[in-house]
């Protein structure tokens, strides 16, 4: 890996933990995400792409589409259950990995809300249990983009 490679992966990596604490932290707070952050973090996302990885920025902004259709149908499905906010995120999650690993964020990221959700479920034995689903997107954005730079 050359070393501009490897530092616009770096670079892609300090964006994504950044911005995705930040907009976890609000998103438990207030279920919602801070705009003005979330339009920095995808516009950063994308310059970053674009001076390090120019033949790859189509398939980011292709994945980031992917993200929100998948998002939207599944904000569909559930009846609103689901907030903009996360379906906005998806958009972000996608300007930093490829398509190659969807599945891979999706899974973790299903998984471990899953798992804290049953947990919560059984502490509190109560129904309408309303959780934020950011950090355990910004979960399998993380473990996806990781896999991505080391396996892919």
């Amino acid at each position: 890996m050359a070393i501009s490679s490897l530092a616009g992966k770096i670079i892609v990596l300090i964006l994504l933990v950044v911005f995705s604490l930040i907009m976890s932290i609000h998103d438990i707070r207030s279920l919602e995400i801070p705009v003005k952050p979330f339009y920095a973090s995808c516009f950063l996302v994308i310059l970053a792409q674009g001076i390090f990885f120019r033949q790859a920025v189509l398939w980011n902004i292709i994945s980031g589409l992917i993200f929100i259709a998948l998002y939207f149908l599944l904000r569909w499905i559930t009846r609103g259950h689901l907030g903009m906010g996360d379906v906005f995120f998806g958009l972000f999650q996608g300007f930093c990995i490829g398509p190659a690993v969807i599945w891979i964020c999706l899974a973790t990221e299903t998984l471990t809300a899953l798992a804290a959700f049953l947990i919560v479920y059984l502490v509190k034995k109560q129904k309408g249990i309303k959780m934020p689903f950011i950090p355990f997107m910004s979960v399998g954005l993380l473990t996806a983009f990781i896999l991505e730079w080391l396996v892919l």
